[in-house]
């Protein structure tokens, strides 16, 4: 049976495919998946691109995240009247994820020690995925890390393409009890990094 978030999802999916990465909220087994691997003793802002309805949001705020050290990314205006409405406590900014470095910046969010996305950046031209990734890893320390779904086979943003930019991936989760089955990517710097 369906909810009115699922019934919300579907109706924007329809009318920007693009721009809403799924038509369902994420399940519990994802969202469990996705934000286990956050350290919730870590110091600094924990940072959600692609808020949707809540789901993430409420899990990282379940596994112990400060709701007043969670900023949460969310471009649809919709879903972000919704962010607002259910986690008053957390800083939901409707805006673009390409724009992170000016959003961290304008609500004083840094340092960030994690950041969690669940963007259709697959879909995603290079040079935005290069600027979101770029963005949100000169916010965190040495020791950030990026954490991307997909439901796809594969890292979203390719690994040739992320050794080029100075970044690694590697699989953090995978969620087979999940239709489709989604897998969790991390990825970070390149140890070696030159510059």
């Amino acid at each position: 049976m369906w909810n009115a978030d699922s019934r919300l999802l579907v109706k924007l999916w329809l009318k920007t495919p693009l721009r809403i990465a799924t038509a369902a909220p994420s399940g519990q087994d994802v969202c469990a998946a996705m934000v286990e691997p956050v350290d919730p003793e870590a110091p600094g802002w924990m940072v959600e691109l692609g808020g949707g309805t809540g789901p993430v949001t409420r899990a990282l705020i379940d596994h112990g995240i400060p709701p007043e050290r969670l900023l949460v990314v969310e471009n649809n205006a919709e879903l972000h009247r919704l962010l607002q409405e259910r986690f008053p406590q957390v800083t939901a900014v409707n805006g673009d994820a390409g724009s992170l470095d000016a959003i961290l910046s304008a609500h004083g969010a840094t340092p960030v020690h994690t950041v969690i996305s669940t963007l259709p950046i697959l879909t995603m031209p290079a040079a935005l995925q290069r600027r979101i990734l770029d963005s949100a890893f000169a916010a965190m320390g040495p020791g950030g890390r990026f954490l991307q779904i997909t439901y796809m086979p594969g890292s979203p943003v390719p690994k040739r393409r992320l050794r080029q930019w100075g970044y690694q991936a590697e699989v953090a989760r995978f969620i087979a009890r999940n239709f489709p089955p989604a897998t969790i990517w991390c990825y970070q710097r390149q140890e070696n990094r030159a510059g």
